[in-house]
């Protein structure tokens, strides 16, 4: 059975297309999409050699095996353009996804869609795909042993338009989710907001007062969507 986490992601795909998955883990996503036959065939990758045996050992009796090829690469390193519809980038910081989309933005466009479930920093991978204009068409929130999980759905685009602080930080659509989730997922951040700033205040060495009033404007945002 697929985990809660991986299992949002086939949701936001863009169903009976090739699709690649980038960092593959253990390639349980890949197995699932081809047993269920969701997706004609999946390119899963891993960038280390351990990784990459790990890949290989756990894929070996799957059923509907060849349907997955079996890639070693760094990012999109494995694709040529335009190989695969979907692209599915789980399990690494919102850094490190920048990264692999900034290696060559003209190869990353040649996909029509992208999903991702950043595991740290978000708000990079949002304020990212906004400068350079890829739409965010979706955001789910999904828990896990007890850990809220994000995933977000976007496609190569080249209007640049604007995300306010708490959008990048928390998401659009999540902040507008009705998503039982929702609530303890922006007390979290709440919770983060009041712990920096409060942290700001006693350090009394500041430097620039519009951190502070950041911190400050996002807590009140925050408080006035939580009554």
């Amino acid at each position: 059975m697929l985990s809660q986490r991986l299992l949002v992601l086939t949701e936001m795909i863009i169903m009976g297309e090739p699709t690649a998955d980038i960092g593959a883990d253990h390639g349980e996503l890949a197995k699932f999409l081809v047993e269920k036959q969701l997706v004609p065939r999946v390119i899963a990758s891993e960038l280390g050699d351990g990784p990459y045996q790990r890949l290989l050992t756990s894929l070996r009796d799957t059923p509907g095996r060849e349907m997955i090829e079996v890639r070693q690469g760094d990012g999109l390193t494995v694709l040529t353009p335009g190989e695969t519809v979907n692209v599915v980038i789980a399990g690494l910081g919102g850094d490190a996804m920048v990264k692999i989309l900034s290696q060559d933005w003209e190869k990353a466009g040649s996909y029509k869609r992208f999903v991702f479930q950043p595991m740290s920093r978000p708000g990079s991978l949002r304020r990212e795909l906004s400068q350079k204009g890829w739409p965010i068409l979706d955001e789910r929130l999904v828990e896990e042993n007890g850990r809220l999980f994000i995933a977000m759905s976007s496609s190569p685009g080249n209007k640049p338009y604007q995300l306010s602080a708490l959008e990048i930080d928390i998401g659009p659509f999540l902040l507008q989710s009705e998503n039982k989730l929702r609530t303890p997922y922006l007390e979290s951040y709440l919770q983060k907001y009041k712990v920096a700033y409060s942290g700001l205040l006693r350090a009394g060495t500041i430097l620039d007062d519009s951190l502070l009033d950041e911190f400050y404007s996002k807590i009140k945002e925050l408080e006035a969507i939580l009554r």
